[in-house]
């Protein structure tokens, strides 16, 4: 049985789908609780499409959620992934795009009061990426970590060389010749990865480097559904605007359909987009560098009636 807190015992359910622990695993649910949402929430950045989901959450929780273990679960993640929404839409810009600055201040290009400059998606878009492959590899690191510890556990010395280790050691000797500018320290230590990824994993074993550097850049997805969900957001607004501009009368009316219907359909595809990529972002890069499963969910023995007959 897993024993999780009680904050990330909603995740159980994504664990699950991909594949229960066993006993000797390393339960990954509470870095998913704590990684998912925000993830999310770095997709979509939109503060009032957080609210709408917060609220959808919360109907679901306290609605189908009184019936379903699954549909409770679902609730509680969909009201914290709104939540980390709102967040970051607020410190990063996004409040039905360009809204606020378009139609109240007046200046498309104005910054909302609650945003960071230097986290501005759309004046430092390169900051988000950054940002973006920094989280990745904390990530990734913690994966390693797991990684490193299953394997010790388990006497599996070549698969620790050939995986997690050789790549730590990579990120170390890139660390090293950033910090001190010597070719010759960081060398000795990317030969010494190189030499463990030949010993755990053969000659072809070096064309891992490359799903290493995908695995990395993977994050950048987060950067760029960030920026999908803004600009069409934005086109809603510029449309409504034209529109509301060019026709008198009948303009205020198809600028406002145009307005509801783009910012619906961004609402749920971008939602789907945030919560798909999020579940890869763990699915692939974070389980797959350490998480086995490959276990049956524990069910209490228990007598299953229909009737049951009493004597007095």
């Amino acid at each position: 049985k897993q024993m999780n807190p009680g904050f990330a015992k909603p995740y159980e359910l994504f664990v699950n789908m991909y594949s229960t622990p066993n006993y000797k695993d390393i339960d990954p649910t509470i870095i998913m609780a704590l990684c998912f949402p925000f993830f999310f929430g770095y997709c979509l950045t939109d503060a009032f499409y957080g609210i709408i989901l917060a609220i959808v959450g919360f109907i679901l929780y306290q609605g189908m959620g009184k019936f379903s273990k699954t549909y409770k679960s679902f609730g509680v993640i969909v009201v914290q992934c709104g939540l980390w929404t709102i967040l970051l839409g607020l410190l990063t810009g996004g409040f039905i795009g360009d809204f606020v600055p378009r139609f109240i201040m007046g200046d498309a290009s104005a910054p909302l009061p609650t945003v960071i400059p230097d986290i501005n998606a759309f004046a430092h878009p390169e900051n988000i990426l950054i940002i973006a492959i920094i989280i990745g590899l904390i990530h990734l690191n913690i994966a390693f970590l797991f990684g490193i510890i299953d394997n010790v556990k388990r006497g599996k010395i070549k698969e620790l060389c050939g995986g997690q280790l050789c790549w730590v050691l990579i990120e170390l000797a890139i660390v090293l010749y950033l910090v001190t500018g010597s070719y010759i320290i960081a060398g000795v230590v990317f030969v010494i990865a190189l030499l463990a990824l030949l010993y755990g994993a053969g000659p072809m074993g070096v064309m891992d480097i490359f799903g290493f550097i995908g695995d990395v850049l993977s994050y950048s997805r987060l950067l760029a559904l960030c920026l999908s969900t803004g600009g069409i957001a934005m086109t809603a607004n510029l449309l409504c605007e034209m529109l509301t501009g060019m026709i008198p009368y009948v303009g205020i009316v198809l600028g406002i359909i145009v307005f509801l219907a783009v910012h619906l359909f961004n609402i749920a595809f971008q939602s789907m987009g945030a919560f798909i990529h999020s579940l890869r972002l763990h699915f692939v890069e974070f389980f797959g560098n350490f998480y086995e499963g490959d276990s049956a969910e524990f069910i209490p023995f228990k007598a299953s009636r229909i009737y049951t007959k009493v004597k007095e």
